[in-house]
């Protein structure tokens, strides 16, 4: 098995309040849960500040070519957002 791991480092413009910024890392976190089993995700706490974020998105599958095709296409799906914008996205399959 292959794990495919996806750092999303995100701007939050216009945020103005913790609790803005938590509704908007509930939000991509409950998108990435749909997406089925073989995803995980969280928030990373390094370098997080009240208009940044970074979420690691875990990926699991026994081909790393279809695993690299999904973090490609998921990483387009986060581009932009309501509150947000992807700064940086690295990907790195294990």
């Amino acid at each position: 098995m292959k794990i495919g791991l996806l750092t999303l480092s995100f701007r939050l413009d216009g945020v103005g309040s913790i609790k803005e910024r938590r509704s908007i890392v509930k939000r991509i976190l409950a998108e990435v849960d749909r997406l089925g089993a073989a995803f995980a995700a969280c928030e990373m706490k390094e370098d997080a500040t009240l208009r940044s974020l970074k979420i690691r998105v875990a990926h699991l599958s026994g081909d790393p070519r279809y695993t690299e095709s999904v973090l490609t296409r998921l990483e387009r799906r986060f581009e932009r957002g309501r509150g947000y914008r992807l700064a940086e996205a690295e990907r790195e399959i294990i």
